[in-house]
């Protein structure tokens, strides 16, 4: 059995419980409800999910983003951990401490306000063919840094290593009497072909922003250490599907 099959037959077998109560209160109980009844492990690590295929779950109401992937960027003066160079260049402090974070969403059409002192933009050399995180003045008045980068080698190897194939459930949910909520997985897509022209137009349309979360261990053996949260690219869960260029209904 191919592993295509192999994943729907799995999804009709969850989607024929009807209503399951999720797994975890907070945005992310829908996926780990849907994970947990497929047999997958929840895990972080940057291959796919299940059967070779990335699983993403979709609330009907929901315009909320989710994660694409993470990768740590280059920097043109070889800094090693381009984002906490970026973090200890331009962060802020945490409260009483001389400890700086960054934690801010960058798009490409756009400039942010960090702190009231910065504003970060992400530029894109299509020339050169680079993503970079641009910091300036406030207002975009004038360029301060734009040495860490993304090439677009980074960005295509990191969707076809992560998202080559994409298992795309939706759901409905209801709200039950004691807080909970409970999701009937009705319909799914898979999508193949993760398209680099397609990343890239998204990106200019401001409909993919980079979020850098970065801190440090407050604590611990690490004190002081530069902590990612999670920093990368991330996508409005219903605008994912616009990256792949096939889609099969998995009805």
């Amino acid at each position: 059995m191919k592993n295509e099959d192999k994943i729907v037959e799995a999804f009709r077998k969850v989607k024929a419980l009807g209503w399951v109560k999720s797994h975890r209160r907070n945005n992310t109980g829908i996926g780990k409800t849907f994970e947990d009844y497929m047999g997958v492990v929840e895990n972080n690590v940057d291959g796919p999910d299940l059967f070779g295929f990335e699983i993403k779950s979709h609330r009907e109401e929901s315009a909320s983003f989710v994660t694409l992937f993470t990768k740590s960027p280059s920097s043109s003066k070889g800094e090693k951990g381009s984002n906490a160079w970026l973090k200890d260049q331009f962060g802020e402090c945490y409260p009483n401490s001389q400890m700086k974070k960054l934690h801010t969403s960058i798009f490409a059409d756009k400039f942010n306000t960090f702190m009231g002192k910065y504003s970060f933009r992400l530029i894109h050399d299509k020339v050169n063919k680079l993503i970079y995180i641009g910091v300036y003045s406030l207002g975009g008045k004038m360029l301060l840094d734009q040495n860490v980068y993304y090439t677009y080698d980074d960005i295509e190897t990191a969707l076809k290593k992560k998202l080559r194939s994409l298992f795309y459930v939706k759901a409905k949910r209801r709200h039950l009497s004691d807080g909970s909520e409970e999701f009937s997985f009705d319909s799914a897509e898979i999508y193949t072909e993760p398209s680099l022209d397609a990343f890239l137009k998204m990106l200019d349309a401001g409909e993919i922003m980079y979020d850098i979360r970065m801190g440090a261990y407050q604590s611990g053996r690490y004190c002081g250490r530069p902590h990612d949260h999670g920093s990368g690219f991330r996508i409005k869960e219903a605008d994912i599907c616009k990256l792949y260029r096939n889609k099969i209904d998995v009805g």
